[in-house]
């Protein structure tokens, strides 16, 4: 991953602690569009709004959509230290 799309890694882990290892490509694609989106060389039209849109949705990332996601469960989840979970030693 480039160092944007680490960076937006980061904000989305933070930003959405539901996330697990289930997520992985899609977090990966949303770190891609972001890090595109924010380059201001990149070119970013409609279709690629609309994909960055779809998958922040998937990942419960928009008032709405959050709404729907389960925030609780203890459950343990390889991977877990990636998105800021119970390995990674910062408290939920």
């Amino acid at each position: 991953m480039t160092a944007a799309e680490k960076r937006a890694w980061k904000e989305f882990a933070a930003e959405m602690p539901w996330l697990n290892a289930g997520h992985r490509v899609l977090l990966r694609l949303a770190c891609l569009w972001t890090a595109r989106m924010e380059d201001p060389k990149a070119e970013f039209g409609v279709s690629a709004t609309q994909a960055l849109s779809s998958i922040l949705s998937k990942l419960g990332a928009t008032p709405v959509d959050e709404s729907k996601v389960s925030h609780g469960g203890d459950e343990d989840d390889q991977g877990e230290e990636f998105f800021g979970g119970p390995s990674s030693g910062r408290p939920h």
